[in-house]
């Protein structure tokens, strides 16, 4: 006789569903009444009010006040609690470290910023100037140490999402290092790496330029270049969540020697050396170079800016080439992908975009696919200089708000 063998039966706690689904709502949608939350969960008017004695018993969420309703009683507002805690996004860039300190609906409430030589750091020096960062950033006996749910940090190069969060940096020769336990060793907090672009992209999609819309890339231009896409509302990772890559596209065959080891990548053209060096070749001598620190990247990229607006030649060819090899991308991304949406960031981003932003529009509409190019819109990053930090509190938030944020970490803030 064949052996009958039964499948395992699956738990599903609906009461945690509701229950996210719910927090969620109101996170990003509130404040909101009762039946306002029914009517968007599709949840019945039972399942609300059991959730929402549930959440106001935790102190996720509090009664805001009243409304008047047609022809009934006034219905009580819901929010989400800001002060029940809060979160730490950290941003190690590649000329910097920036912390960020936020409360429970990302309203930043404190920062830090370090300058970092990466080139000249290793990987524990890095954690423990992050811990250093993280000690100037809340005090030991501050209140608020106590409320924080958890640290997210992004990073440059490929963050590995295993147990141990290995990253591998082309720039800081970094290959498979198990960042995340060296940071657990240091900061008793729950960690969670993932790329800046990445991370970047989390921002700018739940809270920035492409809040409400389901396909967006983003595209992160600094020392190096990547990029975050979301293609129907979920983040794209791929399998080694190496997905975005977008510096290390080909945009010159046999061009210029790229940090990855490849030649010809957009990151050694638009990216801030990328720049640099497309000055250089214009105007070896060019008093834009000149800078009172050593290689002093922002300060070079603002000369060039600054010189473009003031029709300075060389400024403005450079610029112009550094505008066609980005809008060449950009229609490749448009071609591929068919976003809603290109959000240009990163410190390079930010300092160029204004002065760019109308020829890369132009060359989009004359080069992309005329049915893809009629959906996509180019707009500058809303978040600036804390988009990043911003999305690495994002990591901790989507914890909290699946509900996985550890038991020991839910302190309220204290006044």
């Amino acid at each position: 006789m064949k052996a009958v063998v039964s499948s395992p039966k699956r738990t599903v706690d609906l009461r945690a569903i509701n229950r996210q689904s719910v927090l969620r709502c109101l996170y990003f949608s509130g404040p909101m009444s009762r039946q306002e939350l029914s009517n968007r969960t599709t949840l019945s008017a039972a399942t609300i009010t059991n959730v929402i004695a549930d959440l106001l018993r935790d102190e996720f969420v509090f009664e805001s006040g009243q409304v008047e309703s047609d022809g009934g009683r006034p219905r009580t507002i819901l929010a989400v609690n800001s002060r029940y805690g809060c979160f730490v996004g950290v941003d190690v860039g590649e000329t910097h470290i920036q912390l960020d300190l936020f409360d429970l609906t990302l309203q930043r409430q404190r920062t830090v910023r370090q300058m970092a030589v990466p080139q000249q750091m290793t990987p524990d020096e890095y954690a423990d100037q992050i811990s250093a960062g993280l000690n100037e950033l809340v005090p030991p006996g501050d209140p608020v140490s106590g409320s924080i749910l958890g640290m997210g940090i992004g990073l440059p190069g490929v963050v590995e999402r295993g147990e141990e969060q290995q990253v591998s940096s082309p720039l800081w020769n970094w290959r498979s290092v198990p960042f995340g336990d060296m940071l657990k060793a240091r900061i008793p907090l729950p960690i969670h790496l993932d790329n800046g672009a990445k991370a970047m992209t989390l921002a700018e999609t739940w809270f920035g330029a492409g809040r409400g819309k389901k396909d967006i890339i983003t595209v992160l231009v600094g020392t190096g270049i990547g990029s975050g896409i979301v293609s129907g509302g979920e983040l794209f990772r791929g399998p080694t969540n190496s997905a975005g890559e977008f510096g290390h596209t080909l945009i010159l065959l046999n061009g210029r020697r790229c940090r990855c080891g490849n030649w010809g990548c957009l990151e050694a053209y638009a990216g801030a050396p990328g720049i640099i060096t497309t000055l250089r070749e214009i105007a070896p001598h060019s008093p834009l170079l000149e800078t009172n620190r050593s290689r002093d990247q922002v300060s070079i990229i603002d000369n060039i800016v600054r010189g473009a607006a003031e029709h300075n030649p060389e400024a403005l060819q450079t610029l112009q080439l550094t505008t066609n090899y980005l809008a060449a991308s950009f229609t490749n991304l448009v071609n591929l992908f068919n976003p809603e949406l290109i959000v240009l960031g990163g410190w390079v981003g930010l300092q160029i975009g204004q002065a760019i932003l109308p020829a890369l529009r132009e060359s989009l509409n004359r080069h992309a696919l005329p049915l893809s190019r009629s959906a996509t819109q180019i707009e500058m990053s809303q978040l600036g200089q804390t988009a990043v930090c911003m999305g690495a509190a994002c990591l901790p938030l989507e914890q909290f708000l699946s509900g996985k944020t550890s038991s020991r970490h839910k302190r309220k803030v204290k006044a």
